[in-house]
């Protein structure tokens, strides 16, 4: 008994220290409560007549569990775990024996750390993601097929591998709470599993493909083929108190990755493979750290609490919001991705690269800043799970000294971050705009608008944005334009990846700097700042030069016309995702519809030929968004649909071009929430682009702009009801598709004095902190308020995964028709 309660306590204790500490709001009280309980079963008592989800998520999530019938070949059809920091990819690659299928393990912050070469940074090689290794799995038989599943509900991995010699029962996840690998073997029929280790040399893999003649000729890159690369020792094997451990120290020990890991059991039955990994530097304590992660994990075995901690977290995580679409495809697409987001990130991990916790051999082994990190940070505003995705301002606020180191010495105060960086920023910006810190920042700034965070946005943005704002200010004092009527013009700049992309007054800088300084402006006068360069912003803001405009909408830039096919939307962050233009008036609607129309036709119908894929998978999450901000239901569909159809799109949801990109499925969950809430410029839009096909659709807590809490049905294409609680008391400015609602606050009917209607069909609500209005068809009374889980029938069940029902996909058929590798 004494053991159990040790348990429990300690189990508590893990878990809130998980919890991210400033995120003002994450955790509501109806939240708080519906983490209490221990039961797959959610049912959320809130007073009547109030909204009710009523879900057995345990029950929910195994219709949308991905499966196995064949043996995952590649890392793009297999199954993967992680917690932010280490996770793994089970699969037979090209370099395994038929009798060997292998855990490959990653670290999420496993990164070179080498010092520049005569001032030139080689960030390509020098400060990028390394390969780790694998445990491999070897069987007496040869591997002839695989019945697997990943448990979303339990975040982990089981199944049975069959040989020709026997068989055995595979169990493995990454633990939600320690650095630590589990993974069971089980074999039977005459079969015995042998589990070791194999580590990867600590090669930088752009190198690595830069030697074997490989990568882009000229310029940088044959600096790079030539610049020296002392490497590191090799590692070292060694064992203590039972444990395994390889060591690999870094070059110039700038840098250190333990891994260590005991196995237990009978090879012949039943074994236990505890693996734990730790890179640190400057410190030099990874071994301990990984020693300290194995005996803790043997503790909570022994505790029998080991599981049950593990599965917790899970269990608390997924009811912070819930969402059904009558449409099981798009609906089990979003809900892996949730599960992936968590297992790529936490609050106190690392900012996301490009791949998560799951290395594979790449080109890109960095943090990408020109679309890739932005994206990733947006999936989990509207999905209410802030402390998840907060590690991106925590990574920036812990590193917010080096911001300011990347920048030419002149530039007093100023701030700025390379278009790609390794994840402790320390990358040179030069003396170029700061566009990409600035639209990093904006991740930033909504995340704290989502919160309803103010304090953070003062302590935390504003001196981040202010850095950046006199980076701004320090551009053009260098490189000044002469104007006639005071217009600022920006020299020169960058819109990011079109061809020819460099020149005068780039669409993309201009809204960047924009929103910077209007930004400033507004957090100065809130938090009565009294900041001295205040009339400066001003300054900018007035006379900046307006947008470059044609016939075809927004161009390029001052002498650049959208005439390319270009996969990367850069020249219409204006519209989306700044919003500093937007189409609520009919000039805007008509703008941004046609330069988002005639950004598509021309990406998709061209015969130009450009050197980067033209369609990638965000160029489709993208547009769906855009059209989703349009209003245009059908057109945001289409979009959502060909995303899944894009042969790069694995049958797992993973994403590749080439290399891993992890950001385009994510993208995808923000997609779906753009059509069903939006909440920029101060407004909220319930249902704004939801297509006729999701005349069923309903969600649970989704979070917007201003911290507020939404809940809405649909039932038979009409909206039953949308329910809004506030949580820090901001302005409420919401339009809803109910022709002559019912209005109620706290459960009652709304005094007419707290709503007015505007005459752009916008209801104005005087909402207190904790006060929720309830928008519905019929009186409140007469509703049914309960959301709960759509069926699902069984054709449509685990959809996704690596089998027969994924065939249907064209990413299936893509990895399949790949050789193994």
């Amino acid at each position: 008994m004494k053991k159990n309660l040790l348990c429990q306590m300690l189990l508590r204790i893990a878990i809130a220290a998980f919890v991210t500490v400033g995120i003002a709001n994450a955790q509501t009280p109806s939240q708080e409560a519906r983490r209490s309980s221990h039961s797959a079963e959610s049912t959320l008592p809130l007073p009547s007549p109030q909204v009710r989800c009523e879900v057995d998520y345990e029950s929910f999530l195994s219709k949308i569990d991905m499966t196995w019938d064949r043996v995952p070949h590649r890392w793009e059809v297999a199954p993967y775990t992680g917690n932010g920091n280490v996770g793994f990819l089970l699969y037979q690659s090209v370099r395994d024996a038929k009798n060997v299928i292998s855990i490959h393990v990653g670290r999420h912050d496993y990164y070179d750390h080498r010092l520049p070469h005569e001032g030139n940074e080689h960030l390509w090689i020098y400060r990028g993601r390394l390969p780790l290794g694998r445990f491999q799995l070897e069987s007496k038989g040869n591997i002839e097929s695989a019945d697997l599943r990943l448990s979303l509900w339990d975040a982990e991995v089981t199944g049975t591998v069959h040989t020709d010699k026997g068989s055995f029962t595979v169990r493995g996840l990454s633990h939600s709470l320690d650095d630590v690998i589990y993974f069971e073997t089980d074999a039977s029929d005459g079969e015995s599993i042998q589990i070791t280790w194999h580590p990867d040399e600590p090669m930088p893999p752009v190198r690595a493909t830069l030697d074997s003649g490989g990568g882009p000729k000229g310029g940088i890159w044959d600096k790079m083929r030539v610049a020296p690369l002392p490497m590191p020792p090799a590692a070292s094997l060694s064992e203590d108190d039972g444990i395994k451990f390889c060591f690999q120290p870094l070059y110039d020990h700038r840098g250190e990755t333990t891994t260590g890991w005991e196995v237990s059991g009978d090879s012949d039955g039943k074994q236990v493979l505890m693996a734990s990994i730790h890179h640190s530097f400057p410190e030099r304590n990874s071994k301990e750290t990984v020693k300290q992660n194995l005996s803790k994990a043997q503790e909570r075995l022994a505790e029998n609490c080991f599981f049950d901690s593990h599965r917790q977290w899970w269990h608390d995580y997924y009811p912070l919001s819930f969402l059904t679409i009558n449409d099981p495809e798009k609906e089990a697409f979003y809900w892996i991705q949730m599960y992936k987001f968590a297992s790529a990130t936490r609050g106190n991990g690392p900012v996301m690269d490009l791949m998560g916790p799951w290395y594979h051999n790449t080109f890109w082994p960095m943090v990408w800043g020109d679309l890739n990190v932005e994206l990733q940070y947006w999936t989990h505003l509207t999905a209410n799970r802030l402390d998840v995705g907060s590690s991106l301002c925590n990574w920036f606020d812990k590193h917010e000294a080096q911001l300011f180191k990347n920048v030419p010495a002149h530039w007093k105060d100023s701030a700025g971050l390379a278009t790609l960086f390794p994840q402790d920023l320390v990358a040179s910006q030069r003396a170029s705009v700061p566009d990409m810190l600035c639209w990093i920042l904006h991740d930033y700034w909504l995340h704290c608008e989502f919160a309803g965070d103010r304090q953070r946005m003062k302590d935390g943005l504003f001196p981040k944005l202010r850095g950046v704002g006199n980076s701004y200010l320090n551009y053009l004092n260098d490189n000044p334009v002469a104007s006639g009527d005071g217009t600022i013009h920006i020299k020169n700049s960058w819109s990011p990846e079109y061809p020819g992309g460099r020149g005068q007054d780039i669409n993309f800088t201009i809204g960047l700097m924009k929103w910077c300084f209007q930004t400033l402006i507004e957090l100065n006068q809130e938090h009565g700042l009294n900041d001295p360069r205040v009339k400066e912003w001003e300054n900018v803001v007035t006379h900046l030069v307006d947008f470059q405009i044609d016939e075809n909408g927004l161009r390029v830039g001052k002498d650049i016309p959208f005439d390319k096919p270009h996969r990367h939307y850069s020249h219409l962050l204006p519209f989306y995702p700044l919003a500093v233009l937007t189409p609520d008036t009919a000039r805007g609607k008509k703008l941004m519809r046609t330069s988002l129309d005639h950004w598509l036709s021309v990406t998709f119908n061209s015969d130009i030929k450009v050197k980067a894929m033209p369609v990638t998978g965000y160029t489709a999450t993208g547009a769906a968004s855009m059209y989703a901000m349009l209003g245009d239901a059908g057109k945001a569909y289409h979009y959502l649909d060909f995303f899944i159809q894009h042969d790069r799109v694995s049958p797992t949801t993973m994403y590749a071009e080439g290399n891993p990109v992890i950001e385009s499925p994510l993208s995808f969950a923000t997609c779906i929430h753009d059509m069903l809430l939006q909440s920029w410029d101060g407004k909220l839009r319930v249902f704004p682009a939801t297509p006729e096909k999701w005349a069923d659709v309903a969600f649970h807590q989704f979070r917007t702009q201003g911290a507020f809490l939404v809940s809405a049905k649909r039932k038979d294409g009409k909206t039953e009801f949308v329910s809004i609680e506030s949580l820090i008391g901001s302005p409420c400015v919401v339009r809803t598709d109910i022709a002559e609602p019912a209005i109620s606050i706290n459960g009652g009917a709304a005094n007419p004095l707290m709503v007015k209607k505007r005459d752009d069909g916008f209801y104005e609500v005087s909402l207190k902190k904790g006060e929720t209005v309830t928008f519905s068809r019929r009186a409140l009374e007469q509703m049914d308020l309960t959301i709960q889980a759509i069926p699902v029938t069984e054709q449509n069940r685990n959809a996704f995964g690596f089998n027969k029902k994924t065939e249907r996909l064209p990413g299936h058929q893509h990895y399949t028709a790949k050789n193994r590798r």
